[in-house]
């Protein structure tokens, strides 16, 4: 307490100093525990149900995938299998989510995203209904009608919380439903559905599902590992490879991951650990900063603390003296950090939730595991930044500190010392700045991505045909061409297409065989991507074909089947050739031949998420030959696309009163909302980079400022002696120029290791970018610079006569 007393007594004299100080740990501080709250609610906490941390999602790795969040789904059937031989579960159960038409007497049709469920995953999870009750295990069976349990915001928004909802009809995608039961607030499962049903399998098989393919999640024995249920899970599987060969050859990878890894991939734990250490670095710089200025602080007290050694203080108490200090400043800055922290989770947790698709049970709140991380930072940190300044004082030489406070600071190492901090600073700097940079720089690619068409003038909207509506693709192919011919006669409608990818993710991933080519096993056959459009889709995207012709009216059912290729599939499988007139086989035709009629520019078929380049081969099918009924329609304007929605529903419902179009936008929207999450992560990049050119530019203000007033009586004598004032400037400017040359060259370095995983998913066109690298150079070199000027020419302006009286 006596120490803390002195400590707190010191801090208050000056307040300057002292704001500074815990303003610089704060900010390191509040963006630790910012990026933590992000990483913990996506990676670490879980599901907010009983034993989460044993709650497991079960999937296979497809062949060819390299990383854990690249998954798919088990076929129903093998989960059946699995589920009666398995042993090192408690239970495991079965989900698919999908979109949902929900219509009725005297209601508006709407679509709500949903999931077929097994009778067992609210016992797998351990939660309950908040009214009514879930499906039982009868009620999975062939044959069993069509149940429906409802979210409670769904219950609230379309059924006003009306608790006699129970037993209400309610018609599904053309089938006759009742509602059973209302689960509590906030539980959504697996992502963000509004309703559940029950799974039930065709009656005439029961091997034959209305899904083919089911997620698994279980919850582990207590006591089993996760190696162990892998073991089990991949020799159950290895044996069903025999068993159905059709669906399991080359498909032998069993995945057992906590439920959040599965829904964190596409490079975001790459990413979230990226910004953790760059907000790590931001910390480190801030304690070199408070250790430069403690270190200053002990040049300007050699004489008391000589004072206190001469009357008996021991070398560990003048450490604890100045620990002392350092831990006052550091529960300030945890102070600061904490609240700076509450405001950015505060803005994640609203922003993400509201501006994108991202499940509901990611929360983002300052818990006591987020204030513990950032207390145990800031410890750590105040340890750290009065570490060295302490140390170093309690070195002091007593008689040469009560006579000569000069040469006493020089005696503890403060300009050596402060000429590695400079260094230090820069590296941390240019090392955070060039992260910083190459985040930002692949974000904006993605943003300003070129795409091969205009997107203006663009609506978008989703339209999900049913079977038991529109049951052959004969119909659904009519739905369509009826829909698409009257929008296109409405006042404003340049050219109207539909489209089974939304021009932002990847297409359908489907093997392919070209003739000629013979593989062992169909699921040997190379993967590529493929959309199915309309006719008029390459006029409404202003694409031409590079050779032969586009889809026209002959390319109907009936007919023989064609295909459009890119110019990546063309050159991938009959290079240096021409692709017209040939023939491949794909998963999507029942194996029928396709023949390709055209070859157009690549689109970007892989989305938005992929590098330029990387996986982009791929090929088009005709709507009208297809008739699926899950597309997306484009609707392209003279003017406001907005204006269209009308005239849009009206044109649906004249062919079906039921059938609901949702997910109304522009394209420019949701492109713009697809990109939130990078946005967010553009956003922090460029906070660490600002917060980083202050903290650099302060400390290398502080340290040079420091070293110049140690020297102010040399500057005297070297001005007395006849040095002019551009001699002075260029001697600490050079000087101090060598440790930012140095700090630099081990910061670019830094920076490209702490990239590496950008690189990995993004590819390395931005990692390697000399630009970048370049650019930051020459900011930090201006800003340190800059910071080195001030002081220098606050030395080159001294009296010559007052700098030799100078003490």
């Amino acid at each position: 307490m006596q120490f803390l007393k002195i400590a707190f007594r010191q801090v208050r004299q000056r307040p300057g100093f002292t704001f500074m100080a815990a303003f610089s740990l704060a900010l390191g501080v509040g963006l630790v525990a910012t990026q933590f709250s992000l990483i913990d609610g996506i990676l670490l906490r879980g599901l907010p149900v009983p034993g989460a941390e044993r709650l497991m999602h079960i999937s296979l790795r497809p062949p060819g995938a390299e990383a854990s969040d690249e998954w798919t789904a088990f076929p129903y059937r093998d989960f059946l299998q699995l589920r009666e031989r398995q042993t090192t579960f408690e239970s495991l159960a079965g989900i698919t989510a999908g979109g949902f038409n929900l219509s009725g007497k005297g209601r508006v049709p709407t679509h709500e995203p949903g999931a077929f469920a097994t009778a067992n995953l609210l016992t797998t999870l351990g939660v309950g209904p908040e009214i009514g009750r879930w499906f039982s295990a009868e009620e999975d069976r062939p044959g069993q009608p069509l149940l429906i349990v409802l979210s409670h915001a769904l219950w609230v928004e379309e059924f006003g919380a009306d608790a006699s909802v129970l037993g209400r009809a309610l018609t599904v995608n053309g089938d006759a439903g009742t509602i059973i039961g209302v689960m509590p607030p906030k539980f959504v499962f697996p992502v963000n559905q509004r309703l559940w049903i029950n799974m039930r399998p065709a009656a005439n098989d029961p091997r034959v599902y209305r899904v083919e393919r089911a997620e698994l999640f279980g919850k582990l024995r207590p006591g089993v590992a996760r190696a162990q249920a892998v073991a089990e899970l991949s020799s159950l599987q290895a044996s069903l490879q025999a068993l159905w060969p059709e669906t399991n050859t080359g498909i032998d990878h069993v995945q057992v991951q906590p439920l959040q890894f599965a829904y964190a991939g596409g490079g975001t734990q790459p990413i979230l650990y990226l910004m953790l250490a760059m907000t790590g670095l931001i910390l480190a710089l801030a304690c070199v900063n408070v250790a430069n200025m403690l270190l200053g602080r002990a040049a300007q007290r050699t004489r008391e603390l000589a004072v206190r050694t001469a009357v008996g203080a021991s070398r560990a108490r003048i450490v604890r003296l100045m620990l002392g200090e350092s831990s006052v400043l550091a529960a300030l800055g945890a102070a600061g950090g904490v609240l700076l922290a509450y405001f950015g989770i505060e803005w994640l947790q609203s922003y993400l939730q509201s501006a994108m698709e991202i499940p509901g049970w990611f929360e983002f709140r300052l818990d006591a595991r987020v204030v513990g991380a950032a207390i145990g930072c800031t410890a750590i940190a105040g340890l750290l930044a009065g570490l060295l300044p302490a140390w170093q004082a309690s070195r002091l030489d007593m008689n040469t500190a009560l006579k000569d406070d000069h040469r006493a600071a020089s005696s503890i190492g403060v300009g050596r010392i402060g000429r590695w901090l400079v260094t230090a600073q820069i590296a941390f700097t240019s090392a955070l700045l060039v992260a910083a940079c190459v985040l930002g720089w692949t974000i904006y690619t993605l943003r300003s991505a070129n795409l091969g068409y205009h997107p203006e003038q663009l609506l978008f909207g989703r339209i999900e045909l049913q079977e038991q509506t529109q049951a052959t693709p004969e119909l659904r192919a009519r739905f369509f061409r009826e829909m698409m011919a009257r929008l296109s006669a409405e006042p404003g409608v340049e050219a109207v297409a539909v489209t089974s990818r939304d021009f932002i993710g990847p297409g359908v991933p489907t093997p392919v065989a070209p003739e000629g080519v013979v593989f062992k096993h169909p699921n040997d056959r190379p993967n590529v991507w493929l959309e199915v459009v309309s006719t008029d889709y390459f006029r409404l995207v202003g694409v031409t074909p590079v050779h032969g012709r586009l889809f026209d009216s002959h390319d109907q059912s009936g007919a023989p089947r064609v295909a459009v290729v890119n110019e990546s599939f063309a050159h991938r499988f009959w290079p240096g050739q021409d692709a017209i007139g040939r023939r491949f086989k794909n998963g999507q035709t029942d194996d029928n031949w396709v023949q390709v009629v055209g070859v157009v520019p690549d689109l970007k078929m892989q989305g938005l998420f992929l590098p330029e380049g990387q996986n982009g081969e791929g090929f088009y099918l005709v709507q009208d030959q297809m008739g699926w009924g899950w597309l997306n329609l484009f609707v392209r304007t003279k003017g406001d696309p907005v204006q269209v929605i009308a005239p849009l529903r009206r044109a649906i419902i004249a062919l079906d009163p039921d059938q609901p179009v949702h997910s109304l936008s522009t394209l420019q929207e949701r492109t713009r909302r697809a990109l939130h999450g990078f946005s967010v992560a553009g956003v922090m990049s460029a906070t660490f980079a600002l917060v980083t050119l202050f903290l650099g530019s302060i400390g290398v203000y502080g340290v040079t400022s420091l070293a110049v007033s140690r020297r102010t009586r040399e500057f005297g004598v070297r001005m007395a002696l006849g040095s002019t004032v551009g001699e002075i400037l260029r001697l600490v400017l050079w000087q101090g120029g060598r440790q930012i040359t140095l700090g630099l060259a081990i910061g670019l370095v830094g920076g490209l290791l702490l990239t590496r995983p950008v690189g990995s998913i993004f590819g390395a066109g931005a990692m390697n970018n000399p630009l970048i690298y370049l650019a930051v150079a020459l900011l930090t070199s201006a800003v340190g610079l800059f910071a080195l000027w001030i002081p220098a020419r606050r030395a080159a302006r001294i009296d010559p006569m007052e700098a030799l009286r100078t003490e």
